[in-house]
C-alpha cells in the first residue's frame, strides 16, 4: 500500500527545486587525453609545450592554468611544429602542406599570422633562434625561405643542389648507383649562421648562404663486399650499393655531423672531410661495415650457412646533445638519440650512445695545413664516436618519435644541456602513447668521487683488507644507484599508453574532509616535466567569481591502464583569478602525493606469491571507491581483487587468521606518497558485482557467484561470510535453488528499520531479484565488532541499478550514512525514538519506490517513462536544503523526481557525447566519459544540472605566453679543432663569412624588406578592440595598415586589390571592364596601371565603374 500525500507526517523535501528556473543543464569544461598526437614542439625560453594532433588540433601547455587550443583550417591533420625563439612565434605544417603561423605575443590569445599554401609537398623545415627565417624544402628537391617577421616568402631560393651535384659528377664520366634527390631534413650549422645542411635521399650539401655555392658534398657508398647494415646475408653483398639518407645530426662543437641510413647504419664524418667517413657503426656494435673484410665475411658465412640475418630498421631521427661540463670550448661528453636501427626481434626504444669529448690535440710539427684532414686530428675525431656507453629508453609501443627539452638553451637544434625526453609510441587501434624520462640516463652522468672517511675502523669492523673493504664498498654503492632514467610525470592531456585513463568516479567532500585530503599537496609535482610559460586568468565579466566559494568540493578520481588511481582537485576556488592575480594552479590540479600505484604492491614477494602472474601483467582495475570522512580507499579489480589503502603512515605487518586477507602494511610506498595499503582482500569467487566502504571502518563486497563478506577493517578481519553453499541461502532461495542471485547493491547507513526504529549500524543488501537482506554491525563490551545472527529482510525492486540504494532522513532529507557521527548516534541513543524518522530510495530499472524505515509501507513509487530509453544511473541530489531523486537515461536525459513522493517535477536534456553512464556525485555535478574505439578515455565532460550563474569563471582563460619568457644567449661561436692553445688558426673546420642572425635575414629577404613598424604594447587582458565597440579604433587602424601597404612596393598594392575586387562584386565587373578597355589600346597593362593607381585617390577608382 503507497501512502497519500496528505499524510501529515511527512514533508515534501524537495520544495525549494520546484521551480524550473533552477534548473539547467550545460557543460561546464572538457578535459581532453589527446590519443592521437602527430607533431610536438617545445620552447626553452618560455618553456611552453605545443602538441598537434590528426584532427587539427594544437594545445599549448604553460605554468599553472596556462592551456590554449589553436585549430588548423578544415581541421587538417598536424604533420609537424615548431618554435621560433627568435620572434616567438608557432609555425604548424599539416597535411594540405599549409604553413599556419601565430604570434605568441599577442595578448590574451596567440593570433594567426598567416596561412600560406605550397603547391609541393613540404618535405621538412627547420628555424634559427638567431634570424627570423625560415627554410623550407620542398619535394622537388628546392629550399624556399619566409620571411616570420614580414609574412612573407623571401626571394631567396635554394635550387635541387643534389641534382646539380649528380649532374657534375655524371658529367665527368663517373658511374655511381642512382641516388635520391628528396631533402630529407634541413640543419643550421650550429656556430655558423652563414653554413646549412641539407640532408637529400643520396647525400648531404653544405651550403654557403652568401656565395649561394656547394662547400661540401658528403656522400656514401659500400663497396663490393662491404656487408652495410644488412650484414653478410645482404643479396646485393658483391655489388656496388648506396643506401638511402634517412637522417642527419651535427655535433655540437660544428665539426662532426652524423648521418643515419636505411640498413640501420650511421656514419660519423668530418665536417672538413667529405671523401670517407670517420666509422660506420650500428647499434649492435658492428664498426667499420663500409670495409670489405673477406674474412669476415667467410667467417658469417660459414657460421650462419643460409641463415636470415635480423634486418635492422632506418634510422628514423638522430640528435646530438651537448652539455655545460667542460670548461674546453669544444665540450665535453655527447649523446647522441637514435630513433630506429634496432632489429626486428628487438624491444621497441629509443637508444642514446654516451660519446666522449671532442678534444683533438695539437697535430704534430711536420703537420702541413691543407683542406686534407691531418691523420692526427682523424684519428682523435675517430675516438670521439666510439661510443662509451648505451641506454635505451623502452617504449611500451613501436616508437615514431622524440622529443627533446633543452634546460634553457634554443640554439644546436633544440639539443642543448637536455633536462627530459619525451617518447612518443603507437598504442592500440591508431592511437599513440607519450612518455617522459630523466635526461641524460644516470648511467652517463659522472658519479661524485666519495668522501674518504675519517672513521674508517667503524666502517670496516671486522678489519679487512684495504683492497677487499674498497671492492664490497664499491659494489653497495653499485647497488644502490638506480642506472634506470626517472619517470616524469606529465600533463593530464597527455595521459595514454601505460597512463591511459580507463574510467573513475566523481566525489564530493566536505570542507574538513577536503582540507585534510589536499593538505600539503603540491600545485605542480617536482618529477614533472619543465613546463612553466606564461601566465593565465579569466575574466570576472559577469561578476561569478564571488560564487565559487559556495561551490562544494569535488574530487576527480581515475584509475589507468598500468594499475593506478590518480586524484584531481575539482575545487572551483581554483578558478578564482584575475589579471593582477593569474591562476596558482591547474584545474583540475593534479594531486601526485594521493597517486596509488597497485602494481608496485601486488609485485611485492609477499603478495605476488598469493596472485596470478597474468594478474601482473593483464590485470585491470574496475572501480575505486572512497571513504568521504575516512578518506580510506578501495580499488577493486577486474578480476574480484579487493585491495585497501589508508593515508597515515607505514604500519608493521599484522598477523590476520582469515586465508582471503593479505596484510598489505608493511609494503613501502614511494617517498611522498600519502596512501599506505592496508590490505588485500582475495576470495577466488569471480568478479565482484557491488562493494562499498563506510566511513567507520567496514568493507562489504559482493562476488558474481551470490556470495557476501563483511570486513572489519581494523584488524583486519572477516565478520561476515555469506556463500551460495551455506544452508540457510539454500533455503530461502528454494524456488530459484539452480539460479545465481548475485548482490548487486550494498549500502552502509546508521538507521533504524520499522521494527526497530533505534539507530543501528546497518548493511543493506540488495540482491538481482531485488530480495534485501539487513545486516545489523554489533560491538561487545571489549571492543570486538560482529554481525547480528537475526537479518532483517526488504523487498526492493527487481534488476537493481548500480549504486541506486539510499537511505535519508525524512525530516532533513540529510544521507544516513555510516560515518562518525552516526556511529556517535548508535552509542547515545535518543530517549524517544519514533517511527518514519528514515526513508529508503532505491530504484531498478523499470522505476523507483521510497518506503518508510526501510521495511516499513511504501511511500511513494514511480515507473519510468517508456520512450525508447531506459534509465541506467539514479543519484539523489542535494541543492538549496532540498532534495530530489534524478535519474539519468542513456539517451542523456534527466528525469528529476521529488522526494519523498516520487512526482515528476522536470525534465532536461543533456548534451550527448558518449554511450558511457555518467559519474554522478550528490551535488548535481557529472562527468561524461568519452571512451576511443581502443576503451581508453579521450575526454571527460565536466558538466552540472545547475548551470546558472555559475559557467563564467570555467571559460577559456585569457594568456600571456611572454610572463617570465627569458631572452636568448648570443649565438655560439666556432671554435677550433685543435687545442685553444693552438696560435695557428689555419685549423678551423671550414672557410666561411659568418654572418649575423640580422645579416642573415637581410641577406635572405633582400633589399626591399617591408619591416613591420612596431606596435605600441598592449596590456595583457585587453579585449580586442575589432568589433562595433571599436570601430573607431579600428578604422583607424585600417587607415593606417592601408597607408602602410601602399608604401611596401607594387606586388602588396598589386595583392590589396585584388582582395578589394574580390569583396565588392558588381563593381569589380565594371573595374575589370575598364581595365580590360585600356588593354586594347595600349600594349603597357602594367605601366598604365601603376601610373593610374599613383594618380588617382581609391574614392575615384571605385567611381570609375
Amino acid at each position: 500500500m503507497v501512502r497519500s500525500r496528505t499524510d501529515p507526517v511527512f514533508l515534501d523535501l524537495s520544495a525549494e527545486l520546484n521551480d524550473e528556473l533552477d534548473w539547467k543543464a550545460g557543460t561546464l569544461r572538457t578535459f581532453d587525453h589527446h590519443l592521437d598526437i602527430t607533431a610536438w614542439a617545445y620552447e626553452p625560453l618560455s618553456h611552453l609545450l605545443a602538441i598537434g594532433t590528426s584532427n587539427g588540433i594544437i594545445d599549448l601547455f604553460g605554468g599553472p592554468g596556462v592551456e590554449h587550443r589553436l585549430h588548423v583550417t578544415d581541421r587538417a591533420h598536424i604533420r609537424s611544429l615548431y618554435f621560433a625563439s627568435s620572434c616567438f612565434k608557432l609555425l604548424a605544417i599539416d597535411l594540405q602542406n599549409r604553413l599556419h603561423v601565430w604570434d605568441l605575443t599577442t595578448p590574451s590569445a596567440p593570433r594567426l599570422q598567416n596561412i600560406m599554401h605550397f603547391r609541393r609537398t613540404i618535405n621538412c623545415l627547420t628555424v634559427s633562434s638567431s634570424h627570423t627565417h625560415a627554410f623550407i624544402a620542398l619535394a622537388n628537391g628546392e629550399v624556399q625561405t619566409y620571411d616570420l617577421l614580414c609574412s612573407r616568402q623571401s626571394p631567396y631560393t635554394v635550387p635541387n643542389l643534389w641534382a646539380i651535384y649528380e649532374g657534375k659528377v655524371f658529367a665527368g664520366g663517373l658511374q655511381r648507383p642512382n641516388s635520391g634527390r628528396i631533402p630529407i631534413d634541413l640543419v643550421i650549422h650550429p656556430r655558423d649562421l652563414n653554413l646549412l645542411f641539407i640532408a637529400y635521399a643520396g647525400g648531404v650539401i653544405l651550403l654557403d648562404l652568401t656565395q649561394q655555392k656547394t662547400i661540401k658534398a658528403y656522400e656514401y657508398f659500400l663497396p663490393p663486399g662491404a656487408p652495410g647494415g644488412f650484414g653478410y646475408h645482404d643479396h646485393s653483398l658483391l655489388t656496388e650499393r648506396k643506401p638511402e639518407l634517412t637522417a642527419l645530426a651535427v655535433h655540437p662543437s660544428g665539426h662532426l655531423l652524423a648521418t643515419g641510413y636505411v640498413d640501420g647504419s650511421i656514419a660519423f664524418w668530418a665536417v672538413v672531410d667529405e671523401d670517407k667517413p670517420l666509422l660506420v657503426t650500428t647499434l649492435d656494435g658492428r664498426e667499420d661495415i663500409n670495409v670489405a673484410n673477406a674474412e669476415a665475411m667467410d667467417a658469417a658465412l660459414s657460421g650462419h650457412p643460409g641463415g636470415i640475418h635480423d634486418q635492422p630498421e632506418p634510422i628514423f631521427k638522430l640528435a646530438w646533445s651537448g652539455f655545460n661540463n667542460s670548461s674546453d670550448p669544444r665540450g665535453g661528453d655527447t649523446v647522441l638519440s637514435v630513433l630506429g636501427g634496432l632489429g626486428q626481434k628487438e624491444v621497441p626504444a629509443v637508444t642514446t650512445l654516451l660519446l666522449p669529448p671532442f678534444n683533438p690535440p695539437e697535430p704534430p710539427v711536420q703537420a702541413v695545413p691543407g683542406t686534407t684532414l691531418d691523420p692526427t686530428f682523424r684519428h682523435a675525431m675517430r675516438q670521439t664516436v666510439i661510443p662509451k656507453d648505451m641506454h635505451s629508453y623502452s617504449t611500451v609501443g613501436v616508437p615514431q618519435d622524440f622529443l627533446l627539452l633543452p634546460r634553457e638553451q634554443p640554439h644546436f637544434s633544440g639539443s642543448w644541456d637536455p633536462v627530459a625526453m619525451l617518447l612518443l609510441s603507437d598504442g592500440d587501434k591508431d592511437t599513440r602513447a607519450i612518455e617522459a624520462y630523466q635526461f641524460p640516463p644516470p648511467l652517463f652522468v659522472p658519479k661524485a668521487e666519495p668522501q674518504k672517511n675519517e672513521s674508517a675502523a667503524e666502517a670496516n669492523p671486522e678489519g679487512l683488507g684495504g683492497d677487499v673493504a674498497d671492492e664490497i664498498t664499491s659494489v653497495l654503492e653499485s647497488m644502490q644507484v638506480d642506472e634506470d632514467p626517472q619517470s616524469l610525470n606529465v600533463p593530464p592531456a597527455l595521459w595514454g599508453g601505460p597512463s591511459s585513463v580507463v574510467g573513475g568516479t566523481l566525489v564530493s567532500l566536505d570542507r574538513d574532509a577536503y582540507q585534510r585530503f589536499v593538505a600539503n599537496a603540491s600545485t605542480r609535482p617536482l618529477d614533472s616535466i619543465n613546463l612553466r610559460a606564461g601566465r593565465a586568468w579569466v575574466e570576472d565579466d559577469d561578476g561569478q567569481m564571488k560564487l565559487m566559494k559556495f561551490q562544494p568540493y569535488r574530487i576527480l578520481i581515475t584509475h589507468h591502464t598500468d594499475l593506478t588511481v590518480r586524484f584531481r582537485d575539482l575545487n572551483a576556488q581554483l578558478l578564482v583569478s584575475s589579471e593582477a592575480e593569474p591562476f596558482l594552479a591547474d584545474f583540475p590540479t593534479l594531486l601526485p602525493e594521493l597517486t596509488i600505484d597497485l602494481l608496485s604492491i601486488l609485485a611485492a614477494p609477499s603478495i605476488a606469491s598469493r596472485v596470478s602472474a597474468e594478474l601482473l601483467q593483464e590485470g585491470h582495475i574496475a572501480s575505486t571507491y572512497l571513504a568521504t570522512q575516512s578518506l580510506e580507499c578501495a580499488v577493486v579489480l577486474e578480476t574480484g581483487e579487493i585491495a585497501v589503502f589508508r593515508q597515515g603512515e607505514e604500519f608493521p605487518k599484522k598477523t590476520v587468521k582469515d586465508q582471503e586477507l593479505i596484510p598489505a602494511s608493511h609494503i613501502p610506498v614511494t617517498v611522498g606518497r600519502k596512501f599506505y595499503p592496508s590490505f588485500l582482500f582475495i576470495t577466488q569467487r569471480g568478479p565482484a558485482t557491488a562493494c562499498a566502504l563506510s566511513d567507520i571502518g567496514f568493507l562489504a563486497a559482493g562476488f558474481q557467484d551470490g556470495s557476501l563478506f563483511i570486513v572489519d577493517m581494523r584488524g583486519p578481519a572477516i565478520i561476515l561470510r555469506r556463500l551460495p553453499e551455506d544452508r540457510e541461502s539454500k533455503r530461502r532461495s528454494f524456488l530459484h535453488k539452480n539460479e545465481v542471485d548475485p548482490v548487486m547493491n550494498l549500502t552502509w547507513t546508521v538507521s533504524g528499520t520499522d521494527l526497530d526504529p533505534s539507530p543501528r549500524i546497518l548493511l543493506l543488501v540488495v540482491r538481482q531479484s531485488g530480495s534485501t537482506d539487513i545486516y545489523v554491525i554489533l560491538r561487545s563490551s571489549d571492543g570486538i565488532w560482529s554481525v547480528n545472527d537475526q537479518t532483517e529482510h526488504a523487498e526492493g525492486p527487481s534488476s537493481p541499478l548500480p549504486e541506486g540504494s539510499f537511505v535519508i532522513d525524512s525530516k532533513s532529507g540529510r544521507s544516513c550514512k555510516a560515518d562518525g557521527n552516526g556511529l556517535i548516534a548508535t552509542m547515545n541513543p535518543t530517549a524517544e525514538l519514533t517511527k518514519g524518522r528514515y526513508l529508503w530510495v532505491t530504484a531498478g530499472t523499470r522505476g523507483a519506490r521510497c518506503v518508510v524505515d526501510i521495511t516499513g509501507e511504501k511511500l511513494g513509487r514511480v515507473e519510468w517513462p517508456n520512450k525508447g530509453s531506459k534509465v541506467e544511473r539514479v543519484s539523489i541530489v542535494h541543492k538549496n536544503a532540498s532534495v530530489v531523486l534524478v535519474a539519468h537515461t542513456d539517451k542523456r536525459e534527466a528525469l528529476v523526481y521529488s522526494l519523498p513522493f516520487l512526482e515528476h517535477l522536470h525534465g532536461l536534456q543533456l548534451t550527448q557525447s558518449s554511450s558511457e553512464p555518467l559519474s554522478i556525485d550528490d551535488t548535481g555535478d557529472y562527468i561524461e566519459w568519452c571512451r576511443h574505439p581502443c576503451g581508453s578515455i579521450k575526454a571527460e565532460k565536466y558538466g552540472t544540472l545547475f548551470n546558472v550563474r555559475r559557467s563564467g569563471p570555467y571559460k577559456v582563460p585569457g594568456v600571456d605566453f611572454t610572463y617570465g619568457r627569458t631572452t636568448a644567449p648570443t649565438q655560439p661561436q666556432p671554435v677550433g679543432i685543435g687545442p685553444p692553445s693552438m696560435l695557428n688558426t689555419f685549423w678551423e673546420y671550414i672557410s666561411s663569412t659568418g654572418l649575423t642572425g640580422d645579416q642573415v635575414d637581410t641577406l635572405l629577404a633582400g633589399p626591399d624588406r617591408p619591416l613591420p613598424k612596431p606596435q605600441p604594447p598592449q596590456r595583457p587582458g585587453m579585449p580586442d578592440k575589432s568589433g562595433s565597440d571599436g570601430a573607431s579604433a579600428s578604422s583607424g587602424l585600417s587607415a593606417q595598415n592601408i597607408a602602410n601597404s601602399a608604401t611596401s612596393g607594387v606586388n602588396n598594392l598589386y595583392s590589396r586589390l585584388n582582395n578589394a575586387l574580390a569583396e565588392r562584386g558588381e563593381m569589380l565587373g565594371g573595374l575589370e571592364d575598364s581595365f580590360n578597355n585600356l588593354e586594347s589600346g595600349s600594349k603597357n597593362m602594367l605601366a598604365q596601371a601603376k601610373n593610374l593607381a599613383a594618380k588617382q585617390t581609391a574614392k575615384r577608382w571605385f567611381q570609375f565603374s
